[in-house]
């Protein structure tokens, strides 16, 4: 069914064997297929990819690194910033508290994990997001730093997402946060790591998680061999007009994750759940869960299957699907109005949940 428009964008809603379906279009854009003019214009300047192919090549990503993120912080200035340290195994783990001031009692929590492809980005590159989901939400959210390849290398990154977890589990009244009100929340390789949480939280019964919620998550670090899953550009609505920049935004991503093992170093790591979710033999007992899905991106693909087997095992689940979008547009707050517009999205399915 066809919802009202929010801030000029049209949504359709509707579900679809178990799961709550969203569909985001382009303002003022009547034809199917294409970008949005702000995501065509960014990818017509192409600007990060020599370096990125150039870090692949070399293994040296340090100038990848050092760039400063691509969005702009939208927050209304207020929100108050805190530097934590969660202790774990491995040592103590970097993490920033990002709350909106006043409120009284305690809050709910959103620890969460940045992308960049498991080898770049930090808690810095995604400080824009999380000031802003703070504002929106009214949740405290701690952006977590985890180990980076290919300096190291599985599990380590998990490992790392899991203790920052249990340590806002257990320091939850020292933080003002209340433990029965805890979400886990990640973007493309942070998606990854958010997931493997979830699948840790149920396997060893610790009970933390109200839900998550992923962005463009990496699902599976191969290519899934099942019949719920297809990847192909047939699988893609392109208008003519536009394939010569949608083509390369959907394949690209596929062509670095099929040559180059940007976090595992073997197939039998590949396939373990905690590095790709999706593989795993069972999805019952997750907890509720929300993904957010660029139209063109390769990695829409395996959403959709983890969405429905999530469905399938009795998993609240919803998928809302971005038209227009790339890889990557979450951090282009201040480029691209589907960006704001998908933290305000974010921020309702978390009040939603808690």
């Amino acid at each position: 069914m066809c919802a009202p428009e929010a801030g000029g964008f049209p949504r359709a809603e509707w579900r679809d064997s178990g799961v709550d379906r969203v569909e985001v279009g382009i303002p003022g854009e009547a034809r199917r297929g294409v970008l949005s003019p702000e995501a065509l214009a960014a990818l017509q300047g192409g600007a990060a990819g020599p370096l990125l192919e150039q870090a692949l090549r070399t293994g040296d990503y340090r100038a990848l690194r050092a760039l400063p993120p691509p969005d702009m912080d939208l927050s209304d200035g207020s929100i108050e910033e805190a530097e934590l340290a969660a202790d774990g195994p491995q040592g103590s783990i970097p993490v920033t508290r990002y709350r909106a001031p006043g409120g009284a009692g305690t809050r709910p929590a959103l620890l969460y994990l940045h992308g960049g492809g498991f080898r770049m980005g930090s808690r810095r590159s995604a400080e824009h997001s999380a000031r802003l989901l703070a504002q929106y939400s009214g949740a405290a959210v701690f952006s977590a730093e985890y180990r980076l390849a290919p300096e190291s290398p599985f599990p380590h990154a998990t490992d790392d997402a899991w203790n920052a977890l249990r340590w806002l589990h257990r320091s939850a009244a020292r933080l003002g946060v209340d433990p029965a009100r805890i979400l886990v929340g990640g973007d493309s390789a942070g998606g990854n790591l958010a997931a493997a949480c979830a699948r840790r939280d149920r396997n060893m019964r610790t009970g933390i998680l109200k839900g998550q919620l992923l962005v463009y998550p990496v699902l599976s670090q191969c290519e899934p061999d099942s019949p719920d899953y297809r990847f192909s550009a047939g699988e893609y609505e392109i208008h003519n007009q536009h394939r010569q920049w949608i083509l390369p935004a959907v394949f690209s991503l596929k062509n670095t994750m099929d040559h180059f093992r940007l976090y595992t170093n073997t197939a039998e790591e590949d396939r373990s759940p905690d590095a790709s979710p999706l593989l795993d033999s069972s999805f019952a007992g997750l907890p509720p869960t929300w993904i957010f899905c660029a139209e063109f991106d390769y990695l829409t693909q395996q959403a959709k299957p983890y969405a429905s087997r999530l469905a399938a095992a009795g998993v609240r689940v919803g998928l809302t699907v971005y038209r227009g979008m790339h890889h990557g547009f979450m951090n282009r707050l201040g480029q691209y109005p589907q960006a704001a517009l998908l933290h305000r999205d974010m921020a309702d399915v978390i009040r939603s949940m808690i």
